[in-house]
């Protein structure tokens, strides 16, 4: 019997709670200034090292992020989809001027956004020998090295997103927009300082299994088309995992989708996210290249240049007074009512 009223209490509460929710949602009002909402929206992103463009209405990488420490290496593109990133790599390797180079393309599915990105990298350090990773380090491309690259990406030939601009790193990526793969495709173009690095690329294409009907060369400008990858493609990227993941990112983008549905703005989604649904709009903001992806790899980087990657300090809960001890037997806030492990990878969710 003591357990049915108990029952019947908490639905009362959850129906209280609910109907004062309720009220609330309706009578919220997003912010009209875009810009005010543009800028708190940065700031919550800054540490995680990217930032959100109201032109195109996506997240991009900031050129100074703390990502461009990290580098890159294969392993990266291995361990992806762990992180629920199911993408196509496409690594195109060379010599110029002394060092290794990589520029890499990306397109796919990064847990609930939708993107592209290309990677600018070189190296002149010999190739890693450890138990656990054999291969090359690639450091970030300079100041000095970084390229006028841009991209236009289609899903089923229809543009959803454009991303220009000189930079090591260029991206771009779409919240809430789920997509296969395969249905994505991305029209690139780089500038390179002169033709002697225009060369060593276009035959890297070539050596890659380009055909000159997927790509061309004027002056000292690259255009490539790139649909399917012509490259290895990491093991991990194919058969029932992947399969798996995209079933959860489909899952999750139609949560974001259904959730926000009153909005059409993304700026205006997020703020009421942030408002009602904490949770979510942390899931959000980490559902990008978070210090957790790299994180893993953080005893490469460390054999490599011999100390450990800076990586951002997890976020603080800004609403809420720090959270009182917990209890080692409950492992539960019981302000906050989130797990302990939650509550220090994330805000208190209150």
């Amino acid at each position: 019997m003591i357990p049915y009223i108990i029952i019947a209490v908490l639905a009362v509460i959850l129906a209280a709670i609910g109907i004062l929710n309720i009220r609330r949602i309706l009578r919220f009002r997003p912010n009209p200034d875009k810009a005010e909402q543009q800028r708190l929206l940065n700031n919550d992103l800054k540490s995680a090292g990217f930032a959100y463009d109201m032109k195109c209405s996506c997240f991009y990488s900031l050129h100074d992020c703390w990502q461009r420490a990290a580098g890159y290496c294969r392993l990266y593109d291995e361990g992806s989809l762990l992180f629920n990133m199911a993408m196509d790599c496409e690594p195109i390797t060379f010599v110029y001027k002394g060092k290794r180079w990589l520029i890499e393309l990306w397109k796919g599915q990064y847990g609930i956004t939708t993107g592209a990105e290309i990677g600018v990298y070189n190296t002149d350090r010999d190739d890693i020998h450890s138990e656990k990773f054999t291969g090359t380090f690639y450091d970030a491309a300079s100041d000095p090295e970084q390229l006028e690259m841009s991209f236009v990406l289609k899903k089923n030939e229809r543009v959803i997103l454009k991303r220009k601009g000189r930079h090591w790193w260029l991206t771009g990526f779409l919240l809430g927009e789920f997509s296969e793969k395969e249905s994505l495709t991305m029209d690139v173009e780089i500038k390179f300082p002169d033709k002697q690095m225009l060369t060593a690329f276009t035959d890297a294409l070539a050596a890659a299994g380009y055909k000159r009907d997927e790509y061309s060369a004027h002056f000292k400008t690259v255009r490539l088309h790139y649909a399917k990858p012509h490259t290895r493609q990491p093991i991990s990227q194919a058969g029932i995992s992947e399969d798996a993941v995209q079933l959860i990112n489909k899952n999750n983008c139609a949560v974001f989708q259904i959730a926000t549905d009153r909005y059409s703005c993304t700026l205006d989604k997020l703020e009421y996210l942030r408002e009602f649904m904490p949770e979510l709009y942390n899931f959000a903001m980490r559902s990008l290249y978070g210090r957790e992806f790299f994180a893993k790899f953080e005893w490469l980087i460390e054999l490599i240049k011999g100390s450990k990657p800076t990586l951002p300090q997890k976020p603080v809960c800004k609403k809420c007074p720090p959270c009182p001890p917990v209890m080692p037997e409950l492992h539960t806030c019981d302000r906050c009512r989130v797990s302990k492990t939650e509550r220090e990878e994330t805000s208190c969710g209150r």
